[in-house]
């Protein structure tokens, strides 16, 4: 089943986890039905073609990650490609061409929001990242019954998605997932594209890179992770300490200043 090249499928992000997160198997096989569900006629309006390729993608990754031996072998030939081919793993489009439809109503769902109406501002939250993400959020609450932790099947969704579209940098992840709920999507396609086509190993590159062409956006990301102290800055931002001839010339004067006391100091000592 499992075949192995200068690429390998992987069929955690196929599921839509993340193989980092070492998802347990009831997470596993809550999120192979909610995909099932996803790509259910009633759901999925796209071409039966995708469909029929979607369904038996996902049915090839669960048959492996739900059996016990064949995880155990693929997990260890998993880790060690990601080991050797790092930045060849973050080479999904961020566009969200999947057809799903909007109006789709699950009688199920109506009633969950009776007794929790917040999870229409989660679910919105996570279309901005894609309608595939959002329903697949829906229907594994719906399946795990696990609404009581509704902000931490949200954030792991999430974090599932960036990795899979953005790699696996914290702080890639982190300016990502700010462009993405400030709904500044041209950026968020920018970056992954600097991404799929630099590989996600180059880092401080790609941020340096992304903030010289998007200016604009720089000094809101840097006050919203200052504030909220969600990753270390340091490094993030590189110091331009003479940008132009306004910048430099105090310096000049400064350092003429301490020379020329040295000199009259010096001269004294001399005289005397």
């Amino acid at each position: 089943l499992l075949k192995y090249h200068s690429f390998m499928r992987n069929f955690y992000h196929i599921l839509g986890l993340s193989f980092e997160a070492q998802p347990e198997n009831q997470v596993i096989s809550a999120a192979y039905k909610a995909l099932v569900k996803l790509y259910h006629p009633d759901v999925f309006k796209g071409e039966k073609k995708e469909q029929k390729r979607k369904i038996s993608e996902i049915n090839e990754a669960y048959e492996i990650l739900n059996n016990h031996e064949s995880k155990l072998k693929y997990d260890k030939k998993l880790e060690n490609f990601l080991k050797k081919n790092y930045s060849k793993f973050s080479n999904e489009e961020f566009d969200d061409n999947s057809e799903f439809d909007e109006k789709f109503i699950d009688d199920d769902w109506e009633i969950a929001l009776i007794v929790y109406p917040e999870l229409i501002d989660y679910k919105n939250n996570l279309s901005n990242y894609s309608k595939q993400l959002a329903l697949q959020f829906q229907f594994y609450l719906l399946e795990t019954k696990e609404f009581h932790k509704l902000e931490k099947v949200s954030e792991f969704f999430i974090d599932s998605f960036l990795e899979r579209k953005f790699g696996r940098s914290k702080k890639i992840k982190v300016l990502s997932k700010f462009l993405i709920e400030e709904g500044e999507k041209e950026p968020a396609l920018f970056l992954n594209k600097l991404i799929r086509v630099i590989g996600a190993s180059s880092e401080s590159r790609i941020i340096s890179t992304f903030f010289e062409d998007h200016e604009e956006i720089k000094e809101k990301f840097e006050k919203e992770i200052e504030s909220n102290k969600i990753i270390d800055t340091k490094s993030l931002f590189p110091k331009k300490y003479f940008n132009d001839s306004t910048e430099i010339f105090p310096f000049i004067i400064i350092i003429i200043f301490f020379i020329c006391m040295f000199i009259m100091m010096t001269s004294e000592k001399l005289f005397n």
